[in-house]
C-alpha cells in the first residue's frame, strides 16, 4: 500500500559528478607520493633520490618526471629482440573514465634509431603532448638500443681504470 506512493530515487552520480570526483590535483598526488612511494630509492648519495615508477623517463624523484602524479606520461620499455615499446596515457578522453584498460596507448618501435627518434618527436613535441620530455625520451630510447647492440656483439663495458695504472 505504501510502496506505491514511494518514487524511485536514482542514487547514482551523474557523469559530471564522476568526472569531478575522479580528477584530483597532480600537486596533491605529488604531495602524498613524494616521500612515501614504494618506487622511491634513496641510497648512497645524500640529497639525491631516484624513482623506479612506470612513466618516469629520467628516474629522478621529481614532480616533472613523476609517472604517478602527472596525467600525461611517456614510458619506454625494452621488449625481446631489441624492440622498444612506447606507452602513453590517454586519460583526457571521456570514454576512458570507467575503462582503465583503455587508458594507455602502446606502440612498438622496431626500426632504426633515426625512425625511433622521429616517432618520439612526433608523439611528444609535435602533438603538444609533453614537449619537455622529448630529449629524455630520445635519450632513454638510445640507451636501450645501445644496450641491445652491446649484448649482441658480446663486448662488455670497459671497467673503470684504477688510479695507479697510469703511473
Amino acid at each position: 500500500f505504501f510502496l506505491a506512493k514511494l518514487k524511485h530515487v536514482d542514487r547514482r552520480p551523474e557523469r559530471s559528478q564522476l568526472r569531478a570526483m575522479a580528477n584530483v590535483s597532480p600537486d596533491l598526488i605529488w604531495g602524498c607520493v613524494k616521500n612515501t612511494s614504494a618506487f622511491l630509492r634513496k641510497g648512497r648519495f645524500p640529497g639525491v633520490s631516484f624513482s623506479t615508477e612506470p612513466g618516469n623517463l629520467t628516474n629522478k624523484a621529481s614532480f616533472k618526471a613523476s609517472g604517478l602524479a602527472n596525467k600525461k606520461t611517456i614510458d619506454i620499455v625494452q621488449l625481446e629482440g631489441g624492440k622498444l615499446q612506447l606507452t602513453t596515457n590517454v586519460t583526457d578522453f571521456e570514454g576512458t573514465m570507467r575503462k582503465p584498460a583503455h587508458t594507455k596507448r602502446t606502440t612498438v618501435l622496431s626500426k632504426n634509431m633515426t625512425a625511433v627518434a622521429k616517432t618520439l618527436s612526433a608523439v611528444t613535441a609535435d602533438t603538444f603532448y609533453r614537449a619537455d620530455l622529448k630529449r629524455a625520451a630520445i635519450a632513454k630510447a638510445c640507451a636501450l638500443k645501445m644496450s641491445v647492440k652491446r649484448k649482441a656483439s658480446g663486448s662488455k663495458a670497459k671497467p673503470a681504470r684504477k688510479k695507479w695504472e697510469w703511473l
